[in-house]
């Protein structure tokens, strides 16, 4: 059999369905031993790897990727035009995306950043041109140690941190060390739409477990940790996206006995924590890094275009993390650690935050008030942070006021983007940061 009829064979057995997402694939050994050459086995498996049907693991051989990792992995331009987050990455300054996860400009105090950024440059030149330190500024991660403990009481040490390009690559490392192709993962639903994607490219199965008041439905996990095995659970502690609601601490207590009990990570997300104006509640803090994984962030407090993200954990993961982080992209650029360094060790930060803090309390009363005036309603009523998760009683599917937004400029995050396998149709995350009482006109549903 040539290449490309082994080729032809393979393709067309898999979308028989002979091989499912996350199984193996039969090795080049057993596929030479069944008469095919050794070069045609490798230049086919090496073709399918190339589309996206396959997924290669150094060592462990080919995998079938999951219709939603080959999706993800495609290359055509064009089948970015329709994904919200594309088009609120793209969209121009004359748009409000009010669909965002980030603060708008005018909310960043960027006089006192620029200062900061022009003394870490004089005291700083040389990171101005060298790498910095594959760990993290070292400096840096001795006030993160300071910062955690003051905002979440979590004890860790230097050596337990690293520092990431952003909370997505520490997601990302996160998922590749953790995760083989099969692996069941728990995640909040609704939930991060990058997050399930990373996950998926890592060949993990993703379990959407329904977001409460409280937060993650503990019944719904033990449902099916009664059947199967869980490897790792990623989900937000505070003013979780997109819902915006919190983790009490007798929800918290139940997730790490359940993780304990049966032996899954918990991978804490806890990017929009810092928006909290008092000591909230973390898993870390119960578990101290023991079961948890932690994952902190500036860009969503800073600048998007700050990629200063971190990981704090068990001291004998830090190694393999830092062997995944140097060969994704060998360092963070060491002068951003120096300034996120030079803004934490002088307060500059800490005064930021607070003004961002209670700017969000009273725009997340404003933008409910105005929001539940027009008929809009929520399951969960955030208590600070950004995200609202809105639907109205009146209206079954949001596609047709999401298209006549964007005609007005206005760029709304669809609940599909954050669905795992149910019907979110009727629901958006709002960002109350970038509502007003002109965008709130536009929130008016007559009835028919």
């Amino acid at each position: 059999m040539s290449t490309n009829a082994l080729y032809d064979s393979l393709k067309q057995r898999l979308a028989d369905g002979e091989w499912l997402a996350g199984q193996r694939m039969p090795s080049i050994r057993k596929l030479a031993a069944a008469g095919h050459s050794y070069h045609d086995a490798v230049s086919a498996y090496a073709r399918l790897v190339s589309e996206g049907e396959l997924t290669a693991f150094a060592g462990r051989g080919y995998f079938v990727t999951s219709r939603a990792a080959q999706i993800a992995v495609s290359h055509d331009p064009q089948s970015m035009d329709g994904d919200p987050l594309f088009k609120l990455l793209q969209g121009g300054q004359h748009y409000t995306k009010l669909g965002c996860g980030w603060l708008p400009p005018e909310w960043r105090d960027t006089d006192s950043l620029a200062k900061a950024i022009r003394r870490t440059a004089r005291l700083e030149q040389s990171s101005l041109a060298e790498y910095g330190d594959i760990l993290g500024h070292l400096p840096m991660r001795k006030q993160l140690c300071v910062h955690m403990k003051r905002q979440t009481r979590v004890d860790a040490r230097p050596s337990q941190v690293i520092t990431t390009l952003g909370a997505t690559q520490a997601l990302d490392l996160i998922a590749r060390l953790l995760l083989k192709p099969g692996d069941q993962v728990f995640v909040d639903e609704p939930g991060n739409g990058n997050l399930i994607r990373l996950i998926q490219l890592a060949g993990g199965q993703v379990i959407g477990i329904p977001r409460t008041q409280d937060g993650p439905d503990i019944e719904a996990m033990q449902a099916h940790l009664a059947t199967h095995r869980i490897k790792a659970f990623f989900c937000n502690s505070t003013f979780h996206n997109p819902t915006g609601g919190n983790i009490s601490p007798h929800n918290a207590f139940k997730v790490l006995r359940l993780a304990i009990e049966h032996e899954f990570y918990v991978v804490e997300d806890d990017v929009y924590g810092d928006f909290s104006p008092g000591v909230r509640q973390t898993f870390a803090e119960l578990d101290n890094l023991e079961r948890v994984i932690y994952i902190g962030s500036f860009s969503k407090c800073l600048s998007a275009s700050l990629r200063v993200g971190y990981i704090a954990c068990a001291q004998e993961l830090i190694e393999p993390l830092t062997r995944l982080k140097l060969l994704t992209c060998v360092a963070v650029p060491a002068f951003c650690e120096r300034f996120v360094n030079t803004i934490l060790s002088d307060g500059t930060y800490a005064r930021h935050m607070k003004d961002v803090q209670q700017r969000l309390i009273s725009q997340q009363v404003q933008t409910q008030k105005l929001l539940l005036e027009r008929g809009w309603r929520f399951d969960i009523e955030p208590q600070g942070g950004m995200f609202i998760w809105a639907y109205h009683p009146e209206l079954a599917n949001l596609q047709a006021l999401i298209a006549r937004l964007e005609q007005q400029k206005i760029l709304l995050m669809p609940g599909s983007a954050f669905a795992v396998g149910r019907d979110y149709q009727r629901y958006a995350r709002i960002n109350c940061t970038h509502f007003s009482q002109a965008v709130a006109q536009h929130f008016t549903v007559k009835s028919s």
